[in-house]
């Protein structure tokens, strides 16, 4: 039976709480974060990831200033991350590029008291790795999870090695194994009928076309919104690579789908891309010819509202997309993740293996309604970039360049910019 090794002497002791042996299932960032919050409490923690070696995959990302105030307390240090501050969200039509609106972050350090930074996946996800790491966190990879002992509680390893704990934290993605467990009854992801295509391109190449150059030069989230489709870019490692997605309605595509059961597939040129964006304006053709070749296509999923983050034993909770998969339309999905860590590490910080149950009840009682909001506005956006030429989109058009709550665009009104931006998940 696998022994959890002790916390690292740079922790301390849980404040007023028992310190807890703690087994996370899956490496993400989600399941980082809580193993960082949680060992800086002196919890003992291991790690369970399926794959053999760790780094995460996939291209850029955004980590909001809701997320890097609680990276900052926790002794995060992203000073030497590779990284690019966001001047904000800039909406362009989708056949001539004219620009729609620009929606300017201000000054994230004033107005939310932490940064917007747009970062490579991988590389945020190695500062986490290294943190927990540097904290005792044990982490092993090659450990495919097949059961679980939810009495126990404890992981049970492909070929029977139990790995044994005070309380089991499953954040093994939006195909998690274990949701149906915690429910009672099946909840499989829900098809949104979107697809993306997530590539990234060397900056040089843009830097050298005078007519991409601003792309990197001017750091701005560039939307493109067009029908049944928009694709979205912004420059990550201070500009040496553009992250751009192009994301579509499956039913718009002129290939063949995905077949039953297929969620992401590596395509190795961009025909497909050429296809659908024949008609969009030249930047974006561009786009479409610097893809090269061998890049991923996903289909884009996301879930009913969850009951139970809490299974019915008291012993196991469900974190990040395990229960709240989001959109990426959002930019949230990661940063949800955090909080959901911040929150998870506060109520255990006073609480003894016989009031766990109730701890656990609290941090769903605390996420599941801001996270559930987080995921419908995904939702909205959806339908708001990608509407049809007509009267609709003229309307958005209107309404996307004004401070209202009629604005379709989240953030574009500032009330909600406040409640995303300005939301501090440990102040309760």
């Amino acid at each position: 039976m696998a022994a959890i090794q002790p916390a690292s002497s740079e922790t301390k002791p849980s404040q007023g709480g028992e310190n807890l042996r703690i087994v996370i299932v899956g490496a993400g960032l989600g399941g980082l974060l809580a193993a960082i919050g949680l060992a800086l409490d002196g919890h003992q923690v291991m790690f369970l990831e399926q794959a053999t070696t760790f780094g995460e995959v996939g291209a850029g990302m955004r980590i909001p200033p809701n997320c890097f105030r609680i990276l900052r307390r926790w002794g995060i240090d992203a000073t030497y991350l590779k990284k690019t501050h966001s001047n904000g969200n800039r909406f362009l039509r989708y056949d001539n590029g004219a620009l729609l609106a620009d929606m300017p972050h201000g000054v994230p350090e004033l107005d939310f008291g932490g940064s917007y930074l747009m970062v490579h996946r991988a590389d945020y996800h190695s500062l986490l790795l290294q943190k927990a790491l540097a904290l005792g966190v044990r982490v092993r990879g090659g450990c495919r999870v097949d059961e679980y002992d939810w009495d126990a509680p404890a992981a049970i390893l492909q070929g029977g090695e139990r790995v044994t704990g005070d309380l089991v934290v499953v954040a093994d993605g939006v195909q998690s194994s274990a949701r149906a467990e915690f429910q009672g009854h099946e909840l499989p992801p829900t098809d949104t009928g979107d697809i993306v295509y997530r590539i990234l391109i060397p900056g040089q190449d843009l830097l050298a076309d005078p007519e991409m150059r601003d792309l990197i030069s001017q750091p701005w989230v560039t939307s493109w919104c067009g029908p049944e489709a928009h694709v979205i870019g912004y420059p990550v490692r201070g500009g040496e690579v553009y992250n751009v997605v192009f994301c579509c309605s499956e039913s718009s595509m002129q290939d063949q789908p995905f077949q039953f059961g297929e969620n992401k597939l590596l395509i190795s040129d961009n025909s497909e891309l050429r296809r659908r964006f024949v008609d969009w304006e030249p930047r974006v053709k561009k786009l479409v010819e610097h893809s090269g070749k061998e890049f991923l296509k996903w289909r884009l999923y996301d879930l009913d509202l969850v009951d139970n983050w809490v299974h019915p034993k008291s012993k196991a909770v469900l974190l990040g997309d395990a229960v709240h998969p989001m959109l990426p339309y959002m930019s949230s999905g990661a940063a949800m993740a955090c909080e959901d860590a911040a929150v998870l590490r506060k109520v255990l910080q006073r609480t003894t293996k016989a009031n766990l149950g109730s701890a656990l009840r609290a941090y769903q009682g605390l996420r599941q309604s801001r996270a559930s909001k987080a995921q419908k506005a995904g939702r909205v956006l959806q339908d708001a970039y990608h509407l049809p030429d007509g009267e609709a989109q003229r309307e958005r058009d209107v309404w996307i360049t004004k401070d209202d709550e009629r604005n379709p665009i989240f953030w574009g009104y500032k009330a909600r910019r406040d409640w995303l931006f300005g939301h501090d998940a440990e102040d309760f």
